[in-house]
């Protein structure tokens, strides 16, 4: 005998079908470079063209369906998220679209443009001094019984990428030497790297700030302006024992790269997109595998928009076009 589902329950249904269709399948590039005098390609995927513009609207899909298939929040359920900016906009987007009450705790020295637009999607913001201050609030905000998604640990962060990113990519190449990521949460480095470690015997480099080196250290040095990576913490999807080796870039070769990117190639991508597709260049491996998590519409006023910053590193670089897979 089939169970009936309740009116509630297929309009959930009906709403994560229909956000489905604008989240994922991306378009996957292939750039070709020439570094010391070597010509080499990498292959990267473009995630501004999710629903609010990032990677995370990937995350945010899979913790929210999951929250809501297991019963654990409604439609009248508040949530709360700790963020650097695009994790709280893709929670405040998908929030808002079923109906829920979203709060965001974010630093109040990330980019003005991710402040807009997390009000523009109607969530709450709690603007704290730093990091540690931001999870203490969202702590607050679960003890008032908010769904607390935290994605530092939250394991769908991870499954999101395991199960729809790698694959999609699997499916336009049949090299896979490397990923490389960015850390921030690790879900991306963790899911992709591991998708791809499991399936086809691949390396894995995490990626991180110069400036930080947290994860080389164990702790950071200090503030960076590669926003989105190295959020203060080591989070607890870092795959550490999975890891094959840790690659730093500094934050003006990040910078000049992802302006190189957009002069050169009309590829307009975030600061951490500069900083992953140095990250290909700087392993050695043709074929390298990584992802622009977004683009530079929310850095407009930050350091991205500096024409003088100049890097040495980019410099040594031609960009010699693209190719979409």
């Amino acid at each position: 005998m089939q169970l009936k589902l309740s009116r509630l329950e297929m309009d959930f249904q009906k709403k994560f079908e229909q956000l489905k269709r604008l989240v994922g399948n991306t378009p996957l590039i292939k750039i070709n470079y020439r570094y010391k005098g070597e010509i080499k390609y990498a292959y990267i995927k473009a995630e501004w063209y999710n629903l609010s513009g990032s990677i995370k609207d990937r995350v945010a899909y899979y913790i929210l369906k999951n929250a809501y298939e297991t019963g654990t929040i409604n439609e009248k359920t508040p949530i709360c998220e700790v963020t650097s900016g695009n994790m709280g906009i893709s929670i405040a987007a998908i929030s808002r679209y079923l109906g829920n009450p979203c709060t965001i705790c974010i630093p109040k020295f990330m980019s003005k443009e991710r402040f807009k637009l997390l009000k523009l999607y109607g969530a709450h913001l709690e603007l704290t001094e730093d990091f540690e201050s931001a999870f203490k609030k969202a702590e607050e905000y679960k003890k008032q019984g908010y769904y607390l998604t935290y994605q530092f640990e939250n394991e769908y962060n991870m499954i999101a990428h395991y199960e729809t990113t790698a694959p999609e990519i699997e499916a336009k190449i049949n090299e896979y030497p490397c990923f490389i990521a960015g850390v921030g949460t690790a879900g991306t480095l963790h899911g992709c790297g591991k998708y791809f470690k499991d399936k086809h015997n691949a390396k894995m480099f995490a990626l991180e700030p110069l400036q930080s080196s947290i994860l080389t250290l164990g702790k950071s040095l200090g503030p960076h302006k590669i926003q989105g990576l190295s959020d203060e913490i080591i989070p607890g999807l870092y795959p550490e024992k999975l890891v094959d080796d840790i690659i730093r870039v500094d934050d003006n070769d990040a910078i000049g790269m992802a302006q190189r990117l957009c002069k050169e190639l009309s590829l307009g991508v975030g600061i951490s997109g500069g900083a992953n597709f140095l990250g290909c260049v700087l392993s050695g491996y043709n074929g390298a595998i990584s992802v622009f998590a977004d683009d530079n519409k929310k850095y407009l006023s930050t350091a991205l928009a500096d024409e003088s910053i100049h890097s040495q590193l980019v410099d040594e670089i031609d960009l010699l076009g693209f190719e979409v897979l």
